[in-house]
């Protein structure tokens, strides 16, 4: 049996699909996920497309090794044209969606055209259609998974949709998993509402087992690396959650809009003291991390609460970034977005640029039909989340991001919206971690760490540095030497494990092994490819080369590689990272030529 699955072309205008063979020799260079989504959009999606429009076609991709026997194969990529970035819309998630699809025998869905009124994608044992969705439209995303489940109980269902947020087109509505997961960043969830697509849901196949003793034993062996790992028992305890404080203590924790680099509540709501909530662990498609958990609040305002264990991005969001520093809190506002269907970082610097406006006089009590915008009052952020869902008052400029909402309020805001390419900064101050400063910048899919996993300038060892870039500064956070070459290896591993459909979890953060071999081993061994790891890496230069492409052609240019001026002009007051600011200049004119770019960012023409 070939690992590849066929691609499922759905039309929504006329109501059509169709399924056909996956391009063999498009799969041995760009393998799946992300890579086969790159590959697919640039003849899919041209210059003129409007994100919003119909014209845009939303991908999804599942990765060479997506469900299958390998340890972690649990993602699945999305793409289309961004509507917060207006360029590549790039997007990941794990769960068992991907291995639902691949169990299908899909290795690709091709989504085009608006449907007339709202519809669900229906892939079931006996075939693929479009069905009604006028009693699922309106419902969030809890209430929409429930429902499909009444409607269909018979059946194992995995499930994406969205939830109101993607209905009213907001530019960051992320699309949602019914086992808890979300793809956020970038805004597929607005291209999904906007065609009208509430959701796709998979009926149970039988998996496609592809597993060979080869196989058998470089999976074992590839399971062994992570659980003999000593961030193992960590990450199954807390994923990344207890990293908070940490983040706190070396000064690049942005707290309240990026005022400070430390937060004085970090320690209450750091993910250590988080377990008291956790009921049980959960995991993602054959993950031997366990990194995932539900959370439940017995007592207090928000007893009943049921939801997700956030990781360490939604708890700097729903933390530090807007001043709350009540445990309880973070898990509720967490728990709202993904209800809601928004996606927590953009939404975290959304409020977090609002209660900035309101405490500098930039926004009024007009502005906000008399909600009182104060760091710390989860209540009142709770409430403007819930008007940017439904787009009403203040949220309905809230939910274009702070780069549309700054120019639609005026009034010198422009200076405290924090985004790179229209999407707003992770958690990290930039200014206390050079390579984590040029990955947001020089990110495919605008302000960025997933695509761009930089880690490597706080766990490796100086001699590590030297012996794979050249120079111990490499990996010195504070050091801007070096990360060019740093960023470009890790933009190459982070492309390449999005398109294998593993995850950078147990692979990254875990094992933290950045050279490819055992990828290598076990896609060859799955494929029948004679794949290395220098083939691996030729394929993750080819992709991101390629994203950088169709980015181009979308209108963006070297100049779109850039920080707001804050992190570039402006020293860290005080702590830990008193007086640091981002050298970008200089990193990027390595990075370019590390990259093969010209001096203008532009890589050359395919081979």
């Amino acid at each position: 049996m070939s690992i590849l699955g066929s691609v499922l072309t759905v039309d929504l205008t006329s109501r059509q699909h169709q399924i056909s063979a996956l391009d063999e020799v498009a799969a041995r260079q760009y393998l799946g996920g992300r890579g086969l989504n790159i590959w697919q959009m640039q003849e899919l999606i041209g210059p003129d497309v409007d994100p919003l429009g119909p014209d845009n076609v939303l991908v999804l991709s599942g990765g060479l090794l997506t469900g299958t026997a390998v340890p972690a194969s649990s993602r699945l990529h999305f793409g289309a044209r961004s509507p917060m970035t207006n360029a590549l819309g790039s997007s990941n998630v794990g769960g068992h969606f991907g291995a639902a699809l691949h169990a299908a025998g899909f290795q690709a869905a091709r989504i085009r055209g608006r449907a007339d009124r709202p519809v669900y994608l229906w892939i079931g044992l006996d075939g693929v259609e479009l069905r009604e969705a006028g009693d699922l439209w309106g419902l969030d995303t809890r209430a929409t998974a429930e429902r499909l489940r009444e409607l269909h109980p018979d059946a194992d269902l995995k499930v994406l949709m969205i939830g109101v947020a993607g209905e009213n087109v907001v530019r960051y509505a992320c699309i949602n998993t019914g086992d808890g997961h979300a793809a956020g960043r970038t805004g597929l969830g607005a291209v999904m509402g906007s065609k009208k697509l509430k959701a796709i849901v998979i009926e149970h196949h039988p998996e496609r087992e592809l597993v060979s003793g080869e196989v058998r034993e470089l999976s074992r062996q590839y399971a062994l690396a992570i659980r003999n790992s000593g961030r193992y028992e960590m990450y199954s305890t807390y994923s990344n959650s207890a990293y908070l404080n940490w983040a706190n203590e070396i000064g690049i924790l942005g707290t309240r809009n990026f005022r400070d680099v430390q937060f004085e509540g970090a320690e209450k709501i750091d993910g250590s003291q988080l377990q008291k909530y956790v009921h049980k662990a959960k995991s993602c498609h054959r993950c031997p991390v366990h990194c995932k958990a539900e959370i439940r609040i017995d007592h207090g305002r928000f007893a009943r609460l049921v939801g997700e264990r956030p990781d360490i991005e939604p708890l700097m969001a729903f933390g530090p970034k807007i001043g709350v520093d009540d445990p309880e809190a973070v898990l509720y506002l967490y728990a709202l977005a993904n209800t809601l269907g928004i996606d927590v970082i953009s939404t975290g610097g959304v409020l977090a640029f609002a209660i900035d406006l309101y405490q500098r006089g930039l926004l009024t009590d007009e502005d906000t039909g008399g909600l009182a915008l104060e760091w710390g009052d989860a209540g009142a952020m709770a409430h403007l989340m819930r008007q940017i869902a439904e787009r009403e008052g203040l949220g309905d400029v809230l939910a274009e991001g702070v780069r549309l909402a700054a120019e639609r309020i005026g009034r010198g805001s422009e200076q405290y919206a924090y985004h790179s390419k229209g999407m707003e900064l992770p958690g990290y101050d930039p200014r206390g971690a050079q390579g984590t400063a040029l990955g947001y910048a020089i990110s495919n899919r605008g302000a960025d760490f997933t695509s761009v996993y930089t880690t490597l300038e706080f766990r490796w060892t100086p001699e590590q540095g030297r012996e794979v870039f050249g120079t111990e500064k490499a990996v010195d956070r504070n050091s801007s030497e070096g990360k060019g070459v740093l960023v470009r290896h890790v933009a190459i591993v982070s492309a390449i494990l999005d398109s294998l459909g593993i995850c950078k979890v147990p692979a990254l953060s875990v094992v933290g092994d950045f050279s490819l071999q055992k990828e290598a081993g076990l896609a060859a061994a799955l494929s029948g490819w004679d794949l290395t790891a220098e083939e691996l890496f030729e394929a993750g230069l080819r992709i991101v080369n390629a994203e950088r492409r169709f980015n181009l052609a979308c209108g963006l240019s070297s100049r779109d590689d850039d920080l707001p001026d804050k992190f570039v002009e402006e020293r860290v007051p005080s702590g830990p990272t008193q007086g640091k600011v981002v050298d970008l200049g200089a990193m990027l004119r390595d990075f370019y030529a590390a990259m093969g770019w010209d001096e203008e960012g532009r890589p050359p023409d395919p081979e």
